[in-house]
């Protein structure tokens, strides 16, 4: 991090990074940051973090609790004939289970968050290593008793013999005679030797070795001569103890020097995952996005906030600059919030192009530039003290040799800290040289001068920092396009000074700066009266809009009305034509026979039809139908139903999205009904045929007729008769089933149809209704 970014105390974001961090690879990573100069590096970095964020958000993110630095691990592998402690392996093993169950999580969302898992993706997980350390060493780093046969033989014996132990010394303690020797019923330990506390004036009762007294002597520590034997045996065990741990960690350590390289991938995966995990959290913290980096000299702040500033109260800045403007040159009073605005775009630039979320709004754009530069000499800064005008211009001096197009000059107070008029000419001259050379730069000043330079020069924008007179504080609020007035005669009003000094302050202001301060006054009396206007229009325009939603209500409900008398009067009128047409019906086969009455018959159904047809044309034609739509579907693509306004089984052949309707196949029949008018039935094993029947045989006619096994001219005369009274029955269309075979039939049924008089066209039928193995038949 270099150090001009201190007086934009950027350090402080960056030691909050720290904090959240886990290793001191990743603590000394964030110390470096800085701009990346490559804008693809900067593009998949941010993309990484954008995805990361939503990561944390909705999907739970990584769990790194526990992470340690492994590195260390590594480097006494590297010494032949070292080993690992069983901490260590501990550690390690640690680690390697926070990669194997992050890349596992990544997996499970690789569909979600691609950039995410192209971290793990070429990385392979050491799952043999990590059991070989479970097998042997548990969570707290201490050697299981089972990690080897050896290791578990000597645990056991130094079991029995501290179990021997405590029983002689309890013996001791409890004997008749020895008990009152004992000075505290504890068995303690000097020069690894067990030992019981006896009172020096007794401790001739206890035969043994004396290794220690008390600090008041008034103490004794003795091991007992019946403890001595079984002490050297347990040293023993103990040394075959270390010698059998030392082989087991070296096996260990020789198993990970095996696979150095894969855990040092793993090891490079975790330092990045730990670096990015700090970013994200304090992205999330900071309620911070990820705002879009475009390839030019650009700056556009939407609700903009300060990250060192508590949320709550913060005032959001919202400001562009570079379209076309590329100086932006602001006034105001003194506390204003002009620092903070230039600390606001100095560091969420810093911050965006180091690859950190920056707290603003979702539109925020910044330009990838190569550097920031920055003269901010205020009192809030902790470690700048530039009051003095050499200080000032010894850092102007510093952002002239280093500015280019490419960078983003911030300087606050420009031209101050010297005489007035020779510092607005200084200030003047350097916006000048700023503005040719094209450096994207943000300016505060007080002076007048500088002021009506800006306001009337190409290139610069001017704004201003809102400051309520009547209150006499500042709203923090930045006002683009409208220089700041100087208040300083209307504070000191304000808060008591006599008119008589005022007026008396006011003369010694040039005509000039009066006409620089009336000119401002007048563009914010301009500005407030548009900002009056915007928000009346704002009024008006939602006021139309709710009478205009009031309206198409209205109208809407005064259409349904009118529809529900048109749909009534035609449902009243349909139903009438169904009774007729059930009753023609019932008369076809007593006419049927009468061959004088029958053409009579079929020339009545006929006109019915018509008559049905015309009707439902003119229905659709006047009644609009309002759409209704069922929230809860609970039919699927080929089930079998019972459309209830039918009485009648079907088969659903697809949901139509947002209708509330149905495509439904009822025997030959494919119609669209709605939801409400079907019943779920339980579906049944049919023969590919299903819905076909043959009518030989039967009186009552189907819209279908079955040929198949006949010879031609069985099939011919049974179709003759059937289509006859097919006609008669009123139906529109048939099916005429022949099979394929070899499609002889087939063949004689299609010449029949092209002469026959009862039918307009045919074709064959669709594959799902038998194909070529059965021909579509319209009737007249």
């Amino acid at each position: 991090m270099e150090k001009r970014y201190d007086v934009l105390e950027f350090y402080k974001i960056v030691n909050e990074l720290i904090d959240l961090s886990r290793l001191e690879n990743t603590k000394e990573k964030f110390l470096d940051i800085d701009i990346i100069k490559e804008k693809s590096t900067l593009d998949k970095e941010l993309m990484l973090m954008g995805e990361m964020i939503d990561f944390y958000k909705y999907d739970d993110g990584f769990e790194l609790a526990g992470l340690s630095d492994i590195q260390r691990f590594m480097r006494n592998v590297e010494v032949i004939g070292s080993y690992l402690s069983s901490e260590d392996l501990a550690n390690l093993k640690r680690n390697l289970t926070i990669f194997r169950v992050s890349k596992s999580r990544a997996k499970n969302v690789r569909d979600k968050y691609k950039n995410i898992w192209q971290l793990f993706a070429n990385i392979e997980e050491v799952k043999d290593i990590e059991q070989f350390i479970d097998d042997a060493v548990r969570e707290d780093g201490t050697l299981k008793d089972d990690a080897s046969l050896g290791l578990r033989d000597v645990r056991r014996q130094k079991q029995n013999i501290n179990a021997n132990i405590k029983e002689k010394f309890d013996d001791l303690m409890n004997g008749k005679d020895t008990q009152k020797a004992v000075s505290e019923r504890i068995i303690t330990q000097r020069n690894d030797r067990f030992v019981i506390a006896v009172k020096t004036d007794f401790k001739g009762l206890i035969k043994g070795i004396e290794h220690d007294r008390s600090a008041t002597g008034s103490t004794v520590y003795i091991e007992p001569l019946n403890v001595v034997s079984l002490n050297n045996k347990l040293r023993e065990y103990e040394a075959r103890e270390r010698e059998e741990i030392r082989k087991i960690l070296l096996r260990l350590t020789e198993l990970i020097r095996g696979r150095k390289e894969e855990i040092l991938e793993i090891k490079e995966i975790l330092e990045k995952l730990d670096f990015i995990d700090a970013k994200t959290n304090y992205g999330i913290s900071k309620k911070a996005i990820i705002p879009k980096i475009i390839n030019k000299e650009y700056l556009k702040l939407v609700e903009a906030r300060h990250p060192l500033i508590d949320e709550n109260v913060v005032v959001p800045i919202n400001f562009e600059l570079g379209n076309p403007e590329s100086i932006m040159l602001i006034t105001g009073p003194n506390t204003g919030g002009k620092t903070v605005t230039l600390k606001v775009a100095g560091l969420l630039t810093i911050m965006a192009l180091s690859g950190i979320p920056i707290p603003a709004g979702e539109k925020t754009e910044i330009g990838h530039f190569q550097n920031v530069l920055a003269d901010i000499g205020d009192e809030q800064s902790l470690e700048q003290n530039l009051s003095s005008f050499s200080g000032h211009v010894s850092k102007i001096k510093d952002i002239m040799e280093h500015a280019n197009s490419k960078s983003l000059v911030l300087m606050d107070e420009l031209g101050s800290g010297t005489d007035p008029m020779e510092g607005a000419a200084f200030a003047m001259s350097i916006i000048d040289y700023l503005n040719k050379k094209h450096v994207t730069s943000i300016i505060t000043t007080h002076y007048s001068e500088v002021k009506a330079h800006a306001f009337n020069s190409t290139g610069i924008k001017s704004a201003s920092m809102e400051f309520d007179v009547e209150t006499l504080s500042p709203t923090y609020r930045l006002l683009e396009g409208i220089p700041g007035e100087s208040n300083a005669l209307i504070i000191a009003r304000k808060y008591g000074i006599s008119d008589e000094i005022i007026e008396n302050a006011k003369t010694y202001i040039s005509e000039e700066n009066q006409k620089v301060e009336e000119m401002i006054k007048s563009i914010k009396e301009k500005n407030d009266e548009l900002e009056i206007l915007k928000a009346e229009l704002e009024n008006s325009k939602r006021e139309l809009e709710e009478q205009k939603s009031d309206y198409n209500q209205k109208l809407t409900q005064l259409e349904n009305d009118k529809n529900n008398v048109i749909k009534k009067a035609y449902e009243e009128a349909d139903e009438y034509l169904k009774n007729v047409q059930a009753k023609a019906r019932s008369l076809v086969d007593k006419i049927s026979k009468d061959e004088l009455k029958k053409e009579e018959a079929k020339s009545t159904q006929r006109s019915l039809n018509m008559l049905r047809n015309s009707f439902i044309e003119d229905k659709k034609k006047n009644v609009k139908e309002k759409k209704v739509f069922s929230k809860d579907i609970d039919i699927h693509e080929g089930e079998e139903v019972l459309v209830k306004s039918l009485n009648q089984n079907g088969k659903v052949l697809r949901v139509i999205a947002n209708t509330g309707n149905v495509q439904v196949q009822a025997g030959i029949l494919k119609l669209v009904v709605p939801i409400e008018d079907l019943v779920k039935i339980k579906k049944k094993k049919v023969n590919k045929f299903k819905n076909f029947a043959s009518l030989k045989r039967t009186s009552q006619v189907r819209g279908e007729i079955d040929l198949r096994g006949m010879t031609a001219d069985e099939a011919i005369a049974d179709l003759e008769t059937y289509l006859d009274r097919a006609m008669l029955t009123g139906y529109h269309e048939v099916y005429i089933i022949h099979g394929k075979g070899t499609m002889v039939l087939r063949k004689k049924i299609h010449e029949y149809l092209r002469t026959s008089k009862y039918v307009t066209e045919f074709k064959d039928a669709n594959q799902n209704e038998g194909g070529i193995g059965c021909t579509v038949a319209t009737l007249k």
